[in-house]
């Protein structure tokens, strides 16, 4: 789906990232990142600080939640114009599930939520078993964030919306016009692969490296592409609908590039080397030449921490050296076979020698 609104959301999440790692996850750079967040800061000096609050920058007590997933919901047009007009009449039950998901809750917390959201709704003193049982599931930083949401679900609700109009209006009204025909380009070559192969073919290729588990209640993958998240891969699922936003292709980069010299070596065979030529993510390959592991695993037996690990898988990941597998929402990686071929192949593509040769 070539829509603006997620990048518009994915920009967003970029720029809440952890500059000590997470920015050198991002093609777009730390630089873009600086100025992005200096001129939202520079409008309303306190809208990063709600963003972050509610989508996550790391800081104690913040929220991980993501708006992506109701993007599909919106009646088009779905312009990032129309999608907050849209989100600020959204029923505020399924807000509160939206803004409170996080990894870890148990399987009966939007059961609790809604027993919750009822005994404040009926106003009885101390009617609130549902809520206390429902704060109990979430991190002891996070618990009073999660009860200043509920208590006023829309003044978070405007506090929220107000802060993304400010980014709105200072960064991605300002990137849209270049950035939507790249999306658009990666948009028509998924629907090329995805007329032209069968379906789990396609979506072996459009996810990149991601082997996820289907769950109970599955219905629909949305394949949204965005210019910001590369080579990054970001992905949610929320009642039915795995959203997977994709990042835009090296080759539609470079076909948007007027006069580019044709012995300049690809992007993808540049990633694909500048992978290999870094010791510690050699040792993990020769780790997972063994077995598959998970990231706690590897960055145990590696001595680094976990966001230094995932930066590095981030980069094998998009490189087409490892693969990510997601089940039952915990996460582990596998070496991806023929990587000798694969090397030998796009060596041979630069060379222009026939394969093989």
């Amino acid at each position: 789906m070539a829509c603006g609104t997620y990048d518009f959301l994915l920009s967003l999440h970029v720029c809440l990232a952890s500059p000590d790692y997470d920015y050198a996850d991002y093609d777009i750079g730390r630089q873009w990142i600086a100025a992005a967040r200096q001129r939202c800061s520079a409008r309303d000096p306190g809208a990063l600080d709600i963003l972050g609050r509610y989508l996550g920058d790391g800081r104690p007590g913040s929220l991980h939640a993501t708006l992506t997933s109701l993007v599909i919901l919106c009646p088009e047009p779905r312009d990032v114009s129309h999608f907050l007009e849209w989100l600020a009449t959204f029923p505020a039950d399924q807000l509160a599930e939206v803004l409170l998901d996080q990894q870890g809750l148990g399987v009966d917390w939007p059961e609790l939520l809604s027993a919750a959201l009822a005994e404040r709704a009926a106003g009885v003193p101390g009617a609130d078993a549902a809520m206390t049982r429902l704060l109990s599931q979430f991190a002891d930083d996070v618990r009073p964030t999660v009860a200043r949401v509920l208590a006023d679900l829309e003044g978070a609700r405007n506090e929220l919306l107000a802060a993304l109009r400010v980014w709105n209006e200072t960064v991605f009204a300002g990137e849209r016009a270049a950035i939507l025909p790249l999306i658009q380009r990666e948009a028509a070559l998924l629907e090329r692969q995805r007329a032209e192969m069968p379906v789990d073919r396609f979506l072996q290729v459009a996810m990149l490296g991601v082997e996820w588990q289907r769950p109970a209640g599955f219905r629909r993958v949305v394949f949204a592409p965005s210019y910001f998240c590369r080579p990054a891969v970001f992905y949610h699922f929320w009642r039915g609908t795995l959203t997977f936003c994709v990042p835009v292709a090296s080759t539609v980069l470079a076909a948007a590039k007027a006069g580019v010299d044709a012995r300049e070596p690809r992007e993808d065979i540049l990633q694909f080397f500048e992978a290999l030529g870094d010791a510690t993510r050699l040792r993990i390959l020769r780790l997972l030449a063994e077995r598959e592991m998970y990231l706690t695993e590897l960055s145990e037996r590696l001595g680094l921490t976990k966001a230094t690990t995932k930066h590095h898988m981030v980069k094998l990941r998009a490189a087409g050296l490892v693969t990510l597998y997601d089940r039952d929402r915990m996460t582990f990686y596998a070496l991806r076979p023929d990587i000798a071929r694969h090397a030998s192949q796009l060596i041979d593509e630069y060379l222009g020698r026939p394969p093989g040769s």
